[in-house]
């Protein structure tokens, strides 16, 4: 299918570099361009992806059974929202004001329940990634390769760790794009602490010979000043390694990722945890540009406990979550910025004796999920699809990652038919198979 995003040839870049002088941005040019040739661009300019890593229980949280009594049903209420007819865990009350802003995905899963984790690199690429497989990349990935650079940010970051599903599929760092597309990650730290936060440098450039210089390594953390005395050492680097220095030093950046500078009252509304600050830094990296964030969140692998575990993590997931939504929306954010959340797979029914240990829980169900999508060109207020009574099987508008992926693209103004090479030259489509588009839900 072709993309609506026009890429930019040699001459409009020249065009574009001469409006700057006269006071009009980059991204002003190519939007007077666009309108100018009776075009639209792509709906979506950025996007945020919070993994939760394992998977969310879906019949404890979006797609509850009321009538259904546990095992397969849950043992939470459910509530009502702002919207009639979208109701999920009255435990994200917080999420049910903000109902209007958001969609719920209820009919996608893998098809079949035995992919368990291996499903997480296939939600993650839009391709079935498998150890028999290319090692396709992930979307941040594809972005980072597409979408051209932002002066003085990054295309790609992630926060905290980046996914790696430690199984034989590999992680996703590992991809046929080769480093030169990974993010750069940075691990928020405590406000308080000098060293509580730690960019990583982009995987393509080398360090190797700079390892005696501790200052030098150091000073990719909180206090990113001290790479300004390195500055004799860096002068010697070659361009590109240098441009990866820049990036790190650029005020933008270092006011988007500094604790000291968070708003207590934003780190209150968002939640004073791990998970909290990673989604306000989320929504500042966004503000000042960045295209893609990764958020990753572990812990999702419930199978013992399952509703002592909701009742800890569920307000967690309230408050980021309509926190991130409120924020984007007041800003004018929220129409060209996608947020999505979701996890490896779904949870089965309630074992009083689970294959694994501890208190009654949910072992993996690949078969059957929730995705939640805002933003970007998604439709707002609407759930879609719908399981059976047990919550285990789709009998409604049932769609695959492929779908979810080719929708990612289509929103994002990329092509997934188009073919990226690999590191090895071989050309090969962003996402392999055809499948629909999930069209209920893009506005």
């Amino acid at each position: 299918m072709p993309s609506a995003f026009h890429h930019p040839t040699r001459r409009d870049v020249f065009r574009a570099g001469g409006a700057g002088l006269f006071g009009l941005s980059m991204p002003d040019f190519f939007t007077a361009r666009a309108r100018a040739a009776g075009t639209k661009g792509p709906p979506a300019k950025q996007m945020i992806l919070l993994w939760m890593a394992g998977g969310p229980p879906h019949q404890d949280m979006f797609d509850m059974k009321p009538d259904t009594p546990p095992p397969f049903g849950s043992e939470l209420k459910q509530g009502k929202t702002k919207v009639p007819g979208m109701e999920f865990c009255d435990l994200m009350p917080r999420l049910a004001q903000n109902a209007d802003k958001f969609s719920i995905l209820r009919s996608v899963g893998i098809g079949n329940e035995k992919w368990e984790h291996n499903g997480g690199l296939y939600w993650l690429c839009g391709n079935p990634r498998t150890k028999a497989t290319p090692k396709y990349p992930m979307f941040g990935s594809v972005v980072s390769r597409e979408r051209p650079p932002v002066p003085g940010l990054p295309t790609f970051m992630a926060l905290g760790h980046y996914y790696d599903t430690g199984d034989a599929a590999g992680d996703l760092k590992n991809n046929y794009l080769g480093p030169r597309y990974d993010p750069i990650t940075y691990k928020p730290g405590d406000a308080k602490s000098d060293t509580g936060a730690m960019l990583t440098p982009p995987p393509h450039l080398d360090l190797s010979g700079f390892q005696h210089r501790a200052d030098l390594l150091k000073s990719l953390d909180a206090q990113m000043r001290r790479l300004d005395t390195a500055e004799p050492v860096i002068t010697r680097l070659d361009q590109s390694r240098r441009s990866a220095f820049d990036l790190l030093r650029a005020p933008k950046l270092r006011d988007a990722v500094d604790p000291k500078k968070l708003n207590p009252k934003d780190v209150e509304r968002y939640g004073k945890n791990e998970q909290g600050t990673m989604a306000l830094h989320a929504r500042q990296l966004i503000e000042a540009g960045v295209p893609f964030v990764f958020v990753p969140w572990p812990g999702w692998d419930m199978h013992g406990n399952i509703t002592e575990g909701c009742k800890r993590a569920l307000p967690k997931v309230d408050a980021l979550l309509a926190s991130l939504v409120e924020d984007l929306h007041e800003r004018g954010l929220l129409e060209s910025t996608i947020v999505v959340a979701l996890g490896e797979m779904g949870r089965n029914k309630i074992y009083k004796d689970s294959a694994y240990s501890g208190p009654p829980g949910r072992d993996h169900w690949g078969t059957t999920q929730f995705i939640f999508v805002a933003g970007g060109g998604f439709k707002s207020g609407m759930v879609l699809g719908k399981t059976d009574k047990t919550s285990l099987r789709v009998v409604e508008n049932y769609y695959s990652p492929i779908s979810f992926g080719r929708t990612l693209y289509h929103l994002l103004g990329i092509d997934p038919d188009k073919e990226l090479y690999t590191t090895g030259g071989r050309p090969m489509k962003i996402i392999v198979d055809d499948a629909p588009l999930i069209s209920e839900v893009i506005a």
